[in-house]
């Protein structure tokens, strides 16, 4: 089979090329943060200029990390429950499920944009334990849709690599669509800070697409004030990580500069809903 040249529709759907090409890059890495054969098998089967990602070290270093950290996050969810119920948004051309080799059966969907499921399709088939859904995560219709085959279960949301690109109103609207919904919950949610969500031009490879942030928090606890029942679970910062080659490539200065615009400023908050609110909350 011939390389496939992507046809997106919207605009941030190019976004998912990115974390593709890191992960596959990231892999050929001397210590690698990852390991994902599988996204540099896809790599070479898409028709698509990645050069203009090349130079961003910082985006492929926390997009390992983020890799590594969801891909964690679905293992424990999945041991410790056997009625485990896995939602990846935003899956993109992220073969997570290849990459982490779960023994144990459990209910996947991964969710995306028409385009990008089309796509995704061709280098990824479906299984029954494997279900795509295409459409947007700021209408109900996939809740519903996950709903009407899994009334009840303990359902893991991951939110990776989209909620930059919403609104805080549809971010609102998925806790609330989530919360009412679904007795047992958790959702990851990949955010930034306010800064960088007005700068887009800051992000080397975001800013070589047609894409564009529009959400930023700063303050975990805002998000447990759009529905109570959600309580914060853990913070996780791509800083915080010890190994850190490129700061140390850094001078004190630029170090300086580092701790103070890029501390807390890209990371995953976690959220599990609170037993007590049971059908009762929003």
């Amino acid at each position: 089979m011939g390389k496939i040249k992507p046809e997106f529709q919207e605009n941030v759907s190019e976004t998912l090329l990115i974390p593709l090409y890191m992960r596959a890059q990231e892999s050929k890495e001397e210590n690698p943060i990852i390991v994902d054969t599988k996204s540099v098998e896809l790599l070479s089967k898409v028709d698509y200029d990645f050069s203009k990602f090349s130079a961003d070290e910082r985006c492929q270093r926390y997009i390992s990390l983020r890799t590594k950290y969801f891909d964690e996050a679905v293992r424990k969810f999945v041991d410790k429950y056997d009625d485990a119920v896995v939602v990846l948004i935003a899956c993109g051309l992220d073969p997570r499920v290849e990459r982490i080799s779960i023994e144990k059966e459990y209910q996947v969907y991964e969710l995306d944009l028409p385009d990008v499921i089309n796509l995704r399709k061709k280098f990824l088939p479906e299984s029954s334990n494997n279900r795509y859904i295409a459409g947007s995560i700021t209408n109900d219709e996939w809740i519903q849709t996950i709903k009407a085959s899994h009334p009840y279960g303990h359902f893991l949301f991951i939110l990776e690599g989209i909620s930059m690109y919403l609104t805080e109103e549809e971010m609102k609207n998925v806790f609330k669509n989530i919360d009412d919904n679904f007795d047992h919950a958790e959702v990851h949610v990949e955010r930034m800070n306010k800064f960088f969500s007005k700068r887009t031009y800051l992000q080397k490879s975001v800013n070589n697409t047609n894409a564009t942030f529009n959400w930023g928090c700063d303050n975990p606890k805002e998000i447990e004030q759009w529905c109570e029942s959600f309580k914060l679970k853990d913070e996780y910062y791509y800083s915080d990580e010890k190994k850190n080659d490129l700061e140390k490539k850094e001078s004190d200065a630029a170090k300086s500069k580092f701790v103070n615009i890029f501390s807390r400023s890209l990371g995953i908050w976690s959220y599990e809903k609170d037993k007590k609110y049971l059908r009762l909350c929003c």
